[in-house]
């Protein structure tokens, strides 16, 4: 069996965090994104394609783009706001190898709660005391360099 190089290697475990994310139920809908920096290609990441559910995402789905945002290589497109969050994200965070962008129904179920947060209420939410940031500015959709950069 013939040894898969790094990037192929990046697209299987991509590809199989997507789906699994998806059989844990922590997307919603298409516009969620995941995306992972090509090992040994700083400036370059994967990043799940546009109109394709998690479930249904391949290792060659996949697109290649750079931290511009710039499609590089694949047959699909990427959702505008992944480009911008996902490429600030990959330009000021070069330690952080992949980004996790999830619209969890329960997280989603907090936004249109007046004041909605996550409180410590058990032992158990614990975990999250001191961990939890909140965006208080929201402006919409990142359709913007300047809106990928201020969430990131």
């Amino acid at each position: 069996m013939a040894q898969s190089t790094p990037e192929q290697q990046a697209r299987i475990d991509l590809a199989a965090a997507l789906r699994t994310a998806s059989r844990m139920g922590l997307g919603e809908g298409i516009c969620n994104h995941f995306s992972v920096e090509v090992p040994g290609r700083p400036g370059f990441f994967l990043i799940n394609p546009q109109g394709l559910h998690w479930s249904e995402v391949t290792p060659a789905d996949l697109v290649l783009v750079d931290a511009q945002g710039r499609k590089v290589a694949r047959k699909h497109e990427v959702e505008p706001t992944a480009f911008f969050i996902h490429g600030a994200a990959h330009r000021s965070k070069p330690d952080a190898k992949c980004v996790l962008h999830t619209h969890m129904p329960y997280a989603t179920s907090l936004t249109v709660v007046h004041g909605g947060r996550v409180e410590p209420a058990s032992q158990v939410a614990l975990k999250f005391y001191g961990r939890t940031a909140y965006d208080e500015a929201y402006n919409g959709l990142a359709l913007d360099v300047a809106e990928g950069e201020r969430i990131v």
